[in-house]
Formats: structure tokens, sequence, C-alpha cells
């Protein structure tokens, strides 16, 4: 038994001689994984914005797309009686409320309308003008390139369809990166009574 008890005690213990981590090491990981959550929450951020710009762009560009069709619509039934690069007034043959305006204002593209009759469509028709309403969202700026019919049904001059061309450039304003976008379109008149098309057979198109 006494035996049993020498070989306890003479049993050496085990020493560890593992190291930790020094102070230093600690600041450094710990400054390492701050950069490196820093850089992953900066991408995460980018890229949100990045996907929030693009959807707001989508949708205001949906909205100018629509608005230009509208406006491609009635041009092609319509006369132009004023024009300047961001207004045009028109007066529309297949409409009751037939004078029509339309403006680039700041940055919205606005629609007023009246009842007067031809003679009276004008940039200040009477009766006057409605109230304008917008037609488009977001951030839009724009322009018009209105070229009127001419023509003479009796004599030598060369007749002239008209046409209107519109350009919307589209940017997001609504948070995110910026983004933008461009659209075009040209409409042509068919005033064919005022250009002389298919009016008189011996005073044909130049």
């Amino acid at each position: 038994m006494i035996r049993d008890n020498k070989k306890l005690n003479n049993k050496k213990p085990k020493v560890f001689n593992r190291q930790g981590f020094t102070l230093a090491e600690v600041i450094v990981s710990i400054g390492i994984f701050t950069i490196i959550m820093a850089g992953s929450a900066g991408a995460f951020a980018n890229a949100f914005k990045s996907y929030k710009g693009a959807k707001n762009i989508n949708e205001n560009l949906k909205n100018a797309q629509y608005a230009m069709n509208l406006m491609s619509k009635t041009f092609r039934t319509s006369s132009i009686k004023y024009s300047t690069s961001t207004v045009v007034v028109v007066y529309d043959y297949s409409q009751a409320t037939a004078c029509i305006r339309y403006v680039f204002t700041g940055t919205t593209l606005t629609k007023a309308s009246s009842s007067a009759p031809e003679s009276n469509c004008s940039n200040s028709p009477s009766p006057a003008f409605s109230a304008a309403i917008p037609m488009t969202s977001g951030s839009v700026t724009g322009e018009f390139n209105a070229i009127s019919s001419a023509g003479d049904d009796s004599g030598p001059s060369s007749t002239r369809v008209g046409v209107i061309t519109v350009v919307m450039n589209i940017t997001n304003s609504g948070g995110g990166n910026s983004s933008s976008a461009r659209i075009q379109s040209t409409s042509s008149l068919r005033d064919y009574t005022v250009s002389n098309v298919g009016i008189d057979p011996n005073n044909p198109p130049n």
C-alpha cells in the first residue's frame, strides 16, 4: 500500500506550455476584422444603392414612355399651333377638348387642354387652358422639335408633312446611385388638308 502511494507521489504533474495571444496580436486581429466588416458593409450598401437607383429609373422610364406614346397618338391627328423647344400647342381634330398644350417645366412634363376652337387655339387660347397636370414621374427634362405642315392645293408650292420630335432625359431622383435614360420619338402629322398630301394630284411633294 505504501509502495503504491510512493508511485502516485512520484508522478510529475503535466505542465502545459501553450502560450495565449499577446495584447498586440489581439489588437491586430480585431483591427483586421473591423476593416473586413467595414468593407463588406460598404459593398453591400453600394449594391443596395445601385439596385434602388435602377428600380427608380425603371419606374420613371415606364411612365415617360407611356406619356410619349400618348403624345404621339395625339400628334398624329393634330395640327401645330404654337411651338418652342419646351412648349408645343396642337389642335387635335379627334377630341372635343381639342386645344392641347404640352410643356417641359423644371423636371416634369405637363399637359393642359382647352375647348377653344381651332381659330383660337394658341399658347393663350380662349377659353384658357385648364390647370396643368403632370404626365411623368421622377426627374424628366426634354425638348420638342416641331415642324408645321405646309402646302398649297392650288399653286406650285411644295407640300410638307408636319412632324414633331420629342426627346426626354430621365434621371433618378428617388435615392440610390445616379443613373439616367434617354428616349426619343418622332410623329408625322396627318393634317393632310394643310400639307396638301393627297389633295391636289397636280402638286405632288418634291
